[in-house]
């Protein structure tokens, strides 16, 4: 089935698709898989379209698109959410705004250079997968940790040997953080050295 590209591009922004996969386009459209590839080429060629990475994509017309947004998608069939320094810049506890876009997954770590940015996945244990929910940022929607959750994901991974996650430098003259929420949620990393260190920066069990 031949498609115009303006077609195609009418087609992207009804369904309001930002962050997308070439089976949602043939979807959509009902595509053969190579007319789907060949016709997402097109578009990018118009810069219409950006490729994330094989089989992911940007509507660059979609209004202030997030890095975030393609989190998931690039770790399915496995979880994935917004997590240590991102979340931490977020959630306006570290002063510093990094240049990735730093996450956690159940899946293998994964580094990626894209048009949308880097992206740094760092992993977790699936039982570790818990404490973040979708937020939204304009019009842009992602999987984002809640602030506990992000300090503790950081913190963990940064005891971790050969790690490369550093501990956290915090925005102020402490943790802007609730010990009543923190300390349960740190019993559930199940980590002696987790606990050790927070007793060591003031959260005491």
């Amino acid at each position: 089935m031949k498609r115009t590209a303006a077609d195609l591009l009418a087609r992207l922004q009804a369904s309001r698709l930002r962050i997308f996969t070439t089976a949602d386009l043939r979807t959509l459209t009902g595509q053969a898989p190579a007319a789907a590839v060949h016709a997402l080429g097109r578009l990018e060629a118009q810069g219409l379209v950006a490729r994330v990475r094989r089989g992911v994509w940007a509507n660059r017309l979609a209004p202030a698109l997030n890095p975030g947004e393609a989190v998931v998608h690039l770790r399915t069939p496995w979880p994935a959410y917004v997590s240590l320094h991102s979340a931490l810049a977020i959630h306006g506890l570290v002063a510093e705004i990094p240049h990735a876009t730093w996450a956690v997954t159940a899946a293998p770590p994964y580094r990626l250079e894209s048009p949308l940015g880097a992206f740094r996945f760092h992993h977790l244990p699936s039982r570790l997968m818990w404490g973040y929910g979708m937020h939204r940022d304009g019009a842009a929607v992602y999987p984002l940790a809640n602030p506990v959750k992000a300090f503790l994901d950081t913190m963990y991974l940064s005891l971790i040997p050969r790690s490369p996650v550093r501990e956290p430098v915090r925005r102020g003259r402490r943790w802007d953080l609730d010990p009543a929420i923190l300390r349960p949620a740190a019993r559930r990393f199940a980590f002696p050295p987790l606990m050790r260190r927070l007793a060591a920066l003031g959260f005491t069990a």
